[in-house]
């Protein structure tokens, strides 16, 4: 399975390691945990206002920063991105802060070009290696855009996204590399689109809240073209909410729905639509959605992609809400179950190494108040986390959250360390250059080796 060709050609150049979102990263082994062998928490540092992490040389780490909202699409906010050194985590360098928007968690990857691109708010950014902006483009709609993917052409498609409310519809853009202006109009979708994009390097698919698109840029008409004949529908019903982030194998389209939550330091217990979340999947050739139950459990949730193995053709899922990670393996068109941990908290986004047959999860440790004590403690707990004494405390005293390697076959645990973090990882992780992984929330970075 080739990775599309707009990215610099090294592991882990943008989120979930390439467009597809497989969350594997191709040329890199994983760290092949052997019996007696250790995972111990190296560096960490307090961070809040992260993105993600992405690679682009060996030893080049870079982290997409923002200011703290008040709320989501609240006040309008600035981006910024820094060089991390690979060890310490410590910052070697920054850019300016740059213009933003609207909150929402944006992107960032490195183009086959060389440079830095980043979506953030309704901004497009280039960026040098070193981080000097280079251009910058306004986006034609007011609402944050939830990241983009690049194109075999090396175009960048970005669309804003309604988030978390899901009822305006979602307008596409195609932008040049190099300048950032549009290539073609901006296409409005049919519906809303809270998922981030995912592409195979042609075709570009968008999760609406009620079905799936598959768009293409026709560069020889000037304009992105919505395919009318392959539309995945899987929704709406009365007891569950839209979906988010589409995986891609080489047969089909992957995702979860019930990715409308009120989360906080936790996903757990956020739920908002009362039914179980499902995953969804859909041919490339077929747009019948078929689907499975995660958790089986009442107001389940998530907010990211699944996870696919084009090795063992292993598909990993999870209920966030209620703290359930499950794997499948697909045979032909069906789903097998292969395992299940039950009490396993995930929420973020997931690395597999197929090589090793080794996933990379986290299992949050903190505690989860009633619900109705984390609604009248939102405010002053937000207010909290500006403070960075009280996010190292919060970390100290909350349990954290554990980075766990599992076994991808079995669901056994392979090795395990706590990182000191007051917010559950639900963002993008990566891989390290060598037997290491870098942990990331919204408010803690990480990074633990092998020993």
């Amino acid at each position: 399975m080739a990775d599309p060709g707009g990215y610099w050609p090294r592991p882990w150049t943008c989120e979930d390691g390439g467009p597809r979102r497989l969350g594997a990263p191709a040329g890199q082994g994983g760290p092949a945990i052997r019996p007696g062998e250790r995972l111990v928490l190296a560096a960490v540092r307090d961070t809040a206002g992260t993105g993600m992490l992405i690679r682009r040389e060996p030893g080049e780490l870079y982290a997409l920063r923002h200011e703290l909202p008040n709320r989501p699409q609240g006040r309008p906010v600035r981006a910024w991105v820094e060089r991390l050194d690979p060890l310490t985590l410590e910052r070697i360098g920054s850019s300016a802060r740059l213009p933003g928007g609207p909150f929402w968690p944006g992107g960032l990857a490195a183009h086959a070009c060389g440079d830095l691109q980043l979506v953030f708010g309704h901004w497009a950014h280039r960026l040098s290696p070193s981080l000097e902006v280079l251009a910058s483009h306004r986006l034609p709609v007011e609402r944050p855009h939830n990241s983009f993917v690049v194109l075999d052409g090396g175009e960048l498609v970005t669309k804003d996204c309604d988030a978390p409310f899901g009822l305006e519809p979602s307008t596409m853009s195609v932008l040049d590399p190099i300048s950032l202006m549009p290539v073609a109009p901006a296409l409005a979708l049919p519906e809303p689109s809270i998922a981030r994009l995912a592409s195979d390097g042609t075709h570009v698919i968008a999760v609406g809240t009620t079905q799936v698109f598959r768009i293409t840029l026709d560069r020889a008409a000037g304009r992105l073209v919505l395919d009318g004949a392959w539309r995945p529908r899987y929704g709406p019903a009365p007891d569950r909410s839209y979906g988010w982030d589409p995986v891609l194998s080489d047969d089909h389209v992957f995702w979860m729905d019930n990715g409308r939550n009120a989360t906080d330091a936790t996903m757990l217990g956020s739920g908002s639509a009362p039914g179980p979340v499902r995953l969804w999947w859909a041919r490339h050739d077929d747009d019948a959605a078929r689907s499975v139950v995660i958790s089986g459990l009442p107001y389940g949730t998530e907010s990211n992609p699944p996870g696919w193995d084009p090795v063992g053709r292993v598909v990993v899922a999870y209920d966030a809400g209620n703290a359930v990670l499950r794997a499948w393996r697909m045979t032909g068109d069906e789903l097998e179950p292969l395992w299940r941990r039950d009490g396993f908290a995930h929420a973020g986004h997931l690395i597999l190494h197929p090589d090793t047959r080794e996933l990379v999860v986290q299992d949050w440790q903190g505690a989860v108040p009633p619900a109705l004590v984390r609604r009248v403690t939102r405010p002053a707990l937000s207010a909290l986390a500006r403070v960075p004494a009280a996010r190292r405390a919060a970390g100290r005293a909350g349990g954290g959250d554990r980075l766990v390697v599992l076994d991808l076959d079995t669901g056994e645990e392979k090795a395990s360390c706590v990182v000191p973090s007051p917010a559950q990882a639900y963002l993008f992780p990566a891989p390290g250059f060598r037997r290491d992984v870098y942990y990331q929330s919204l408010t803690t970075i990480a990074r633990a080796e092998v020993v």
